[in-house]
C-alpha cells in the first residue's frame, strides 16, 4: 500500500474519532432545554450561550462533510491501488444524483450533509445507549440473565454463533429488549409542531406551537403499567409467546409514533437484539470491582445514558473465532 493510502487511512480514523466526539457533545448540548425554549422571547438571549455551542459543533460537522465530499468526488483521479475496482458507498450515490441534471429529486450538497448528519445523530449514539442499559438492567437480574441464556442454549444451541435470522425463534429476548427500551428509550423527548390551531386536553394550541412530549413519563405512567419503575421483562411475555403490541398503543412509544416515528426502528430492534444475544450467549460477566449492581443513576445527555459509563469484565463462556470457517 502506498504511504498516500496510508495516510487516508489515518485520516479516515481521525474523521471517525473526531466525528464520534462531535455525536457525543451534539447529544449533551441538545439534552440541555434552554429557558429561551420555554419562555418563547427569551430564546433570542441564548442566556446559556448553549445556541453558539450547537452552532460551532454544527459547523465543524460540516466542514468534515464537505472534505469527506471533496474526497469522493477527486476518487476518480486517485491512483491508490486499494481504490481500484472500489465499490461505491452511499456518498458516492448520493453525488451521482446531485451531479445528475435530469435525477427525479434535486439534491443540494445541504441536502447530502444532513442526511449523514441524521445518520450520525440518530444511528450511533441511540443504539449504544440502549445497549448500555439493556446490559446493565440484564446484570442486575442475574435471573433474567440465566434465562436469556437458556433460551439461546435452547434455540441456537452451544456450538453456532447466534444471528438475525434466530431472533424471531427468541422471544423472551424480544421481551427483555422491549422492557429495558420501555424504561429507557433513547430519545426520552419528542418534539412536534402543530400545524394548525387544535385542542388537546383543554389546551388551546395555536398553529406552529412547539410541544414536547415525555415519552419516559408516558412509559412509566402508573395507570398504564403495573409496577412501573420495576424491570420486568414478563409483561411482554404471555404463555411462552412475545405479546405484540399494536400501532395504536400510545403507552409504548420508544421510537416515538406517527409519521414522524423512528424510521430505523427495526433496524435498531435487530442490531440491539442480535448484540445482546452475542454478549449473553458468548460470555459471562463480572461488575467493576466486585459490586453487586450496576450504577443506575442518568445522565443530562439528549438520549439519557447511564451517568456513570457501564464497567464490567467479560469472561469466555463460548468462543465464536475458535469456529470452523
Amino acid at each position: 500500500m502506498s504511504t498516500t493510502c496510508l495516510d487516508k487511512d489515518k485520516n479516515n480514523d481521525d474523521d471517525a474519532n473526531e466525528i464520534h466526539g462531535l455525536v457525543k457533545e451534539f447529544m449533551e448540548l441538545a439534552g440541555k432545554l434552554s429557558i429561551g425554549e420555554v419562555l418563547g422571547p427569551l430564546g433570542k438571549l441564548d442566556l446559556f450561550g448553549y445556541g453558539k455551542k450547537l452552532l460551532k459543533t454544527l459547523s465543524r460537522f460540516d466542514q468534515i462533510l464537505e472534505r469527506i465530499m471533496e474526497e469522493h468526488e477527486k476518487k476518480k483521479n486517485n491512483k491508490c491501488d486499494d481504490h481500484e475496482g472500489e465499490t461505491w458507498d452511499m456518498m458516492d450515490v448520493l453525488l451521482q444524483v446531485y451531479r445528475d441534471p435530469n435525477a427525479q429529486e434535486r439534491l443540494t450538497r445541504t441536502h447530502i450533509k444532513g442526511f449523514f448528519l441524521d445518520i450520525f445523530l440518530a444511528g450511533t449514539d441511540t443504539t449504544s445507549v440502549a445497549l448500555h442499559w439493556t446490559m446493565s438492567e440484564i446484570l442486575n437480574h442475574p435471573s433474567v440473565f440465566k434465562r436469556l441464556r437458556a433460551e439461546i442454549e435452547a434455540v441456537v444451541g452451544s456450538t453456532t454463533l447466534v444471528n438475525e435470522s434466530d431472533v424471531p425463534k427468541l422471544p423472551y429476548l424480544q421481551a427483555v429488549v422491549k422492557e429495558a427500551l420501555r424504561l429507557h428509550p433513547s430519545a426520552p423527548l419528542v418534539l412536534r409542531e402543530a400545524a394548525e390551531d387544535c385542542m388537546i386536553n383543554g389546551y388551546n394550541l395555536k398553529r406552529q406551537t412547539r410541544t414536547i412530549i415525555n415519552v419516559y413519563a408516558v412509559m412509566r405512567d402508573p395507570e398504564a403499567w403495573a409496577n412501573p419503575e420495576e424491570f420486568i421483562p414478563e409483561r411482554f411475555w404471555e404463555g411462552n409467546s412475545l405479546i405484540k403490541m399494536s400501532v395504536n398503543d400510545v403507552k409504548y412509544v420508544p421510537f416515538g409514533f406517527g409519521k414522524r416515528g423512528c424510521p430505523g426502528a427495526s433496524l435498531a430492534l435487530t442490531v440491539i437484539n442480535v448484540t445482546v444475544a452475542s454478549l449473553i450467549q458468548c460470555f459471562d460477566w463480572r461488575i467493576k470491582d466486585g459490586d453487586n449492581k450496576v450504577n443506575m443513576e442518568e445522565g443530562s445527555s439528549f438520549s439519557t445514558g447511564l451517568k456513570q459509563p457501564l464497567l464490567c469484565y467479560p469472561l469466555t463462556c463460548f468462543n465464536p473465532f475458535s469456529l470452523s470457517p
